[in-house]
């Protein structure tokens, strides 16, 4: 899937240089909420923000209907991704519980089609967005602490306030699926976020103990987000 990923956005770059018209730019932002998918662990989301700008490039010298109505879209965004977990240790008296929160730097290529919707006023569109992202992390927090309940000072019980990459891995490819609406320069869409790179890694418990010197690792978690994104675009005339 990752080589996949990568071979469609090659593809999508050699066809916008080679064929495609600068249509225009401009700028997206967007909330909703992120979180892991783990096995390990009962994830919680948080907030999840996008904001950025985008330039989209079009195929409109081609006499295809098709080419009329599709355009690649790239740019630059700065993305909140994260999660919350918990999960009891040994007894219900022991709980472990933290907080993933990053901030990455992400480059979408979309493909993008536009279907004028069948009402009395022209110009309402609707939007099917899909394609890969590469996401960097920049900064973030990670936070993990295990408490007991009634014994507070108990010895095995600790706070880590951490980078968040000191722990979670930088890079990260995503799929982006969306659904929206556009009206002249305004345009709204739901949009789903997920990524193939594991967040986390782990060393394998259960191979641990069968063997002590084992260095087995499992990775943990996958981000995913569900945004509601609104942009304005400055044609380009």
């Amino acid at each position: 899937m990752k080589r996949f990923l990568i071979g469609l956005a090659l593809m999508a770059v050699m066809a916008t240089t080679a064929q495609a018209q600068f249509l225009n730019y401009g700028v997206r932002a967007g909330v909703g909420f992120a979180t892991h998918v783990d096995d390990l662990a009962d994830n919680s989301p948080i907030l999840a923000a996008n904001v950025g700008g985008f330039v989209s490039f079009g195929f409109t010298q081609s006499e295809s209907l098709l080419a009329e109505n599709f355009c690649l879209q790239t740019g630059l965004n700065l993305i909140r991704r994260g999660s919350k977990f918990q999960e009891v240790l040994e007894t219900p008296m022991s709980i472990r519980e933290g907080k993933y929160d990053a901030l990455y730097a992400q480059i979408p290529i979309l493909a993008t089609v536009r279907y004028e919707l069948p009402i009395r006023q022209p110009g309402h569109f609707g939007l099917l967005s899909v394609g890969p992202a590469v996401n960097f992390g920049l900064i973030g927090k990670y936070q993990d602490r295990k408490f007991t309940r009634g014994l507070p000072q108990r010895d095995q019980n600790y706070i880590f306030d951490l980078p968040a990459f000191d722990v979670m891995n930088r890079l990260d490819i995503s799929f982006l699926f969306g659904v929206g609406y556009e009206y002249e320069d305004l345009s709204v869409m739901l949009q789903l976020d997920y990524g193939f790179m594991a967040v986390t890694d782990s060393p394998d418990v259960l191979k641990r103990i069968a063997d002590e010197n084992s260095n087995a690792i499992v990775p943990l978690g996958n981000n995913i987000a569900l945004l509601l994104t609104i942009g304005y675009q400055i044609p380009f005339r």
